[in-house]
Parts: C-alpha cells; structure tokens; sequence
C-alpha cells in the first residue's frame, strides 16, 4: 500500500549551493571501498549528532536544537540496526520552566530488522504498560536510511558513492557539494519535502566518514493539536559525528509486553492522513504536535 506523509509536504530548492573548484584525490583514497570492509556482524560505529533548525519565525519556534547519541549496528552487507537516544533543547525565554522540563525530554528510537521502536515520541495517550511505538508495519519511521536528524545515510555505500562523485570540492579528507533528493531515493521518485541538500563530509586517514554536514529546506504543511493549518519552511542543519569503527554492537528489541503497534494507537492525525505514514523523526514530536504555551 502506497506511503502517505503525516506532514504532508512540497519540494524546496536549497536556497544556496556550495560551489568551487575540484581537487583530485589520490587514486588510493577510496572511501566506499574503506566504508565496506567495516561491515561485519556483531561490528558497528559509534554516532554523536547535534542538529538545528532555521525558521523564519524564531519567537514561535519551539524544537531549536536536538542532540542525539547511539550506537549503530552493521551486518555483513550494511548498517542493519541502531540504538539512538535525541533530547531536544528549547531556547525561548518565555517557555516556563515546568513547560520546558515537559518537552525537553528523551527520545529513544532502537531499529533491529525491520521494525523501529520508539519511545518518547508524544502521539497520545498509550495502553497501560506499553512504552514504546512500533513503526515498520503501519508506518514508517523516517525515510530510507534516515537516523536521527540526519537524511543523508553515508553507511550506504550507494550513498556514499553518489556524494564522493559529486563532490564539487575536494580537498585531502574533505568532500564538499550538493545532492539533489533523487540521488538519495533508491526508487528515483525524490525525498519527500526537499529538493537538494548540501553537504561536507570528512574522512580520516583511513577514508572512512567522520564527520557529516548537511543542510536543506523543508517546507511543512499540516495541523497543530488544536486542529488549525499550519504551513512553515526549516531548515535543518544537521551536524553528525561517527567514531569508534569496528566497535561491538548489540542491539536487541524492547520487551514485547511494553510495545504497540502506531497503527493501533489513536494519535491526532489518525484521520484524514491516509494509510502507511512516514514519520519524520527530525520534525516529529514536540514540533509536529505543538502544544499551547
């Protein structure tokens, strides 16, 4: 059944796009070849990401700035699971203490197979003894490949590929340029809610990515919990950090007694939002669902 965005949304050209001469690397420095020899079970990467989002209106800006840790997974073909922990961090000098002591919670999102398991994610009221929120079978949770904030997935070696030959500045142990949303959908169809993103990725002696910047706008439309229109344009800037290659990886599911399905659950926008929605977990939360102040 075709995916439905909760938010539903429009594309965005980048308002600016990095630009400058092309420096060759040697023809040793091959990052895709270096990302793939790292992929083995029980092996993985550790991830520290902060992102920021830009918005026109700063005094009605609430979700300013996220930060989120974890761990990240591998298998012998790819990154196959992750366990990430997002708290956000609100600026507004007028949010009341209690007010902000409520929203700036934690967040953890845990992938193993198919599924995703999220809790602190605040959709409405939730079945005694159930935590946490299974997306992957009635929807989804971010798009492909996303972790966090971060939209572009340079544990792809796909992805990876792509960025490292379209890099329209490079420097020893630095790729800069802009991706447009098709070279990062593996169907060809674009990214929902953006058109290009820029980005600076930095590799270590041993070509492997170690730093990623990306930047893009997104334009939102949809409703608030008071059931009002609401239509805004972000622009995130996500700043991720990936350390610890080749470290021991675990990941296991929450217990199944505390989980429940998304689709069983009666959030905001349980009508009129078709079947099998994507989540966003960049915007969602707090932002998505604003509550009055």
């Amino acid at each position: 059944m075709k995916k439905r965005l909760v938010a539903a949304t429009v594309p965005v050209v980048l308002a600016a796009a990095l630009t400058g001469g092309a420096q060759a690397h040697a023809a040793s420095a091959d990052p895709v070849k270096s990302l793939r020899k790292q992929f083995a079970e029980g092996r993985g990467v550790l991830v520290s990401e902060t992102s920021r989002v830009k918005v026109p209106k700063p005094e009605d800006a609430l979700v300013t700035a996220t930060r989120t840790t974890g761990r990240i997974g591998f298998g012998n073909s790819g990154a196959v699971s992750h366990d990430l922990r997002t708290r956000y961090k609100f600026d507004r000098e007028q949010v009341s203490e209690e007010v902000k002591n409520e929203l700036e919670q934690l967040r953890q999102e845990v992938k193993v197979g198919r599924y995703t398991y999220v809790r602190g994610f605040d959709w409405g009221p939730m079945p005694a003894g159930k935590t946490w929120i299974r997306f992957g079978k009635s929807a989804s949770w971010g798009l492909d490949g996303q972790r966090g904030s971060q939209v572009v997935d340079v544990l792809d070696p796909a992805i990876l590929r792509t960025l490292v030959a379209k890099a329209t500045v490079r420097k020893p142990g630095e790729y800069r340029g802009v991706l447009t949303a098709n070279d990062l959908s593996k169907e060809k169809v674009g990214f929902p809610g953006f058109a290009k993103v820029s980005f600076r990725l930095f590799v270590n002696r041993d070509q492997l990515p170690v730093r990623l910047i990306t930047e893009y706008a997104y334009k939102y439309r949809g409703v608030d919990q008071d059931g009002k229109k609401v239509e805004e344009t972000f622009h995130p800037v996500t700043d991720t950090r990936y350390t610890g290659w080749g470290t021991k990886v675990k990941i296991v599911p929450p217990p199944a007694a505390e989980v429940v399905d998304f689709g069983d659950l009666e959030g905001p926008f349980a009508d009129g939002f078709g079947d099998s929605p994507i989540i966003p977990p960049g915007l969602a939360g707090q932002r998505m669902l604003r509550p009055k102040l």
